[in-house]
């Protein structure tokens, strides 16, 4: 509906109405000529003329488009929209490469953990206003081809010396990057350095100088405490300038991995609303704490074959985050030694049951490798690593990460019906591939 600013004279006593306009005469009207039969006869024979004209070329044009929509090949259906992810921001450069980041010096003495989740629950606004200074706007940028072009993220401070977790997908292919505290009134830019990332987990550390500035590192928690149906909240950016937005919703799945990204990392799956722009954010519990680091999300439109685009379902309300506990010793490595890495049994596995026992099946163990040298075979159960069982293949990766490469696992075996322990160094496959 469309709104006008209408107003009236005002009405009452000492108020006088607008001056009259001065009344400038007009020219008097001509007199309208008179039409003779002589004139209506011509007048009517050029509008005849006109008419069978315009019937002819509306007929050949009708006639030639039919032949020409006769001529053409149409589909028999058209492609679906795939669905896509909010991480999916490269423009590709071909001439970039990790060489251009503005790189910085990792530090051994900075490492991160967790903290269960011991207090009460707190209220939304009460989250919000504790984890807002925890975050901050990331601005990277692009010299590309069509001039300068600007990626817009969110992190999350760890530390108070102004490291900064987010994701990797926000600086790729950026020479500058810079943060902004969504606390500072004033928008000052940081610059910020890179001490290092993932990017087939799509994780980044960054670090900026906080110099006469009083930085919060954000609370970290256990992301194994999780639950479907456990309340969360994703704070963020979304669009690159809705700055400090927070959303809720729940966990609605824990551990998606091969139908999402095949990455290997188990994800946490929220109905919290996530856009361009949250990647790299914070997703929290009813603690306030950070238990993952929103990503992606899913979205686009699913129909059958044939089935017309207006029938399609909206994907929506598929978000994803990077669990805390499970990252974490991938940043630490990073923040160590400025590189991560992929600890590793070097075997080939599957889940299974075997004779009422569930844990992890070998199918084949490599060459060369400590599980072989200390007695792992093909056809053994793990059922348990580091004292913890192992029904899925989330569980056991996780402690393989918990432990790290060039450490001792030990795990029980289950062979011909017996028990075994068995512990062995892992290996760091990443560096292996180098």
């Amino acid at each position: 509906m469309d709104n006008y600013l209408s107003s009236r004279w005002p009405k009452g006593p000492g108020v006088q109405p607008p001056p009259v306009p001065v009344c400038v005469p007009e020219d008097p009207p001509k007199e309208k000529p008179r039409w003779s039969v002589r004139r209506w006869a011509v007048s009517i024979l050029c509008v005849v003329l006109c008419l069978a004209l315009l019937g002819s070329i509306s007929f050949w044009a009708v006639s030639g488009l039919a032949e020409l929509l006769a001529g053409m090949e149409l589909p028999d259906s058209f492609d679906d929209p795939a669905p896509w992810h909010s991480r999916d921001v490269s423009f590709g450069n071909p001439d970039w490469s990790a060489d251009d980041l503005p790189w910085g010096e990792p530090d051994p003495s900075v490492q991160l953990s967790v903290s269960p989740a011991q207090d009460a629950a707190l209220s939304g606004r009460e989250i919000h206003q504790a984890a807002l200074p925890s975050i901050v706007y990331i601005e990277a940028q692009e010299k590309g081809g069509f001039g300068m072009v600007t990626h817009a993220g969110t992190g999350v401070i760890v530390t108070r010396s102004g490291y900064v977790l987010t994701n990797y997908h926000i600086i790729d292919e950026t020479d500058r990057v810079r943060v902004i505290l969504l606390t500072d009134p004033n928008r000052t830019y940081h610059d910020a350095q890179v001490i290092g990332f993932d990017e087939e987990f799509d994780i980044a550390v960054l670090k900026f100088e906080g110099q006469g500035l009083t930085l919060t590192p954000a609370q970290l928690g256990d992301s194994v405490q999780l639950a479907v149906g456990d309340p969360v909240y994703a704070l963020g950016n979304p669009l690159g300038n809705l700055l400090g937005t927070m959303t809720e919703g729940i966990v609605s799945a824990l551990d998606r991995e091969s139908e999402i990204e095949n990455s290997g990392m188990g994800m946490i799956q929220t109905s919290a609303a996530l856009n361009p722009g949250n990647s790299g954010g914070a997703l929290l519990n009813e603690q306030g704490q950070v238990v993952g680091i929103t990503s992606a999300k899913i979205s686009g439109l699913e129909r059958e074959n044939g089935e017309p685009v207006e029938n399609s379902v909206i994907i929506e309300n598929l978000g994803l985050a990077l669990p805390m506990t499970d990252i974490l010793p991938f940043v630490n490595h990073i923040l160590a030694t400025g590189r991560s890495w992929r600890p590793s049994i070097g075997i080939k596995c599957s889940e299974a049951e075997v004779n009422g026992r569930k844990g992890i099946q070998v199918a084949t163990v490599e060459e060369d490798v400590p599980a072989r040298e200390a007695g792992l075979r093909e056809d053994d159960l793990i059922v348990s690593a580091n004292g913890r069982a192992v029904t899925t293949l989330a569980q056991l990766r996780r402690e393989i990460y918990r432990t790290g490469a060039d450490q001792e696992l030990h795990c029980i075996v289950v062979r011909d019906g017996a028990e075994l322990a068995i512990s062995f160094g892992l290996i760091d496959k990443m560096e292996q591939a180098n």
